[in-house]
């Protein structure tokens, strides 16, 4: 099959989906994808404040009620006649040891980060088979390699990202692009699982604005996987070139910053 490439004036007649729509990263791509003339939808928790930049239309929905998803997916095609592009961005965290957090704890970061993506990309296949479109999720470095004391998390990215690595073949003959977007440290708030709170980062962080262009660049020019930041693309390269060393320095840079900053707010910085 011929793909032809879109282009930002392709987006006029785009209709966009976000999940995690209020948070820092879900307002900035709803902003970006507005800013280009695209119809976005955003969906998010009750409760999370009003609407974000880019959309007057947030839905409350829960990622974990699978019956939820399904049903304000079908809304959104019902009022706009068609789905185009999912965003999945909806994320939380977990910061600790793997003493630090039960059972239940790795469960609930599991059910948002991937399980959630999940729920919501298979509800939306259908129209996005029909639109020719295109899923893309917010990963993290902690997606493709190891990130020292975030267990649960980076277990839940690694899921989400092979997930949707394992999809990109299976559902690009039905004309639908998967990517995968990584980002390094990012200056927003995540919500932590168990209340967990740590501010311990390494190497530049990238801005939420940096993580929705590179959104919208995954989806306009039908992007695999885009690595935001000079942190994500060292660390890319490091841990398939020299996987030992790039553990090593990685838990040595985050195990100081972590003994030596103040754990005072919740995590701000994570990678993704």
């Amino acid at each position: 099959m011929t793909r032809t490439t879109r282009t930002s004036a392709d987006l006029r007649d785009t209709v966009v989906l976000v999940t995690g729509a209020r948070g820092s990263i879900g307002s900035a791509a709803t902003a970006a994808f507005a800013a280009r003339g695209a119809t976005v939808v955003g969906l998010d928790l009750p409760d999370t404040g009003g609407a974000g930049p880019g959309t007057d239309e947030i839905l409350a929905c829960d990622l974990t009620d699978e019956a939820q998803v399904r049903a304000t997916v079908e809304q959104v095609v019902a009022t706009h006649g068609r789905l185009d592009v999912l965003v999945n961005n909806a994320g939380i965290s977990a910061i600790g040891s793997i003493d630090d957090h039960d059972l239940a704890t790795h469960r609930q970061v599991l059910e948002v980060n991937h399980l959630g993506a999940l729920a919501v990309t298979l509800a939306a296949l259908p129209h996005l088979r029909s639109a020719a479109g295109a899923v893309v999720t917010i990963g993290s470095v902690a997606g493709f390699a190891p990130v020292v004391g975030r267990p649960a998390y980076v277990a839940a990215k690694h899921a989400v990202t092979g997930l949707m690595e394992a999809l990109r073949p299976e559902l690009a003959a039905d004309g639908v692009h998967v990517a995968m977007v990584h980002p390094t440290f990012v200056t927003t708030a995540l919500a932590t699982a168990a209340g967990s709170r740590d501010r311990s980062t390494t190497g530049t962080r990238v801005s939420p604005r940096q993580v929705a262009d590179a959104v919208v660049e995954a989806v306009t020019h039908r992007r695999d996987r885009v690595l935001v930041g000079r942190t994500a693309r060292l660390a890319w390269h490091a841990h398939r070139l020299a996987p030992r060393t790039y553990t090593r320095l990685m838990t040595r840079r985050l195990s100081t910053r972590s003994n030596t900053r103040p754990s005072s707010h919740p995590l701000e910085t994570p990678p993704a």
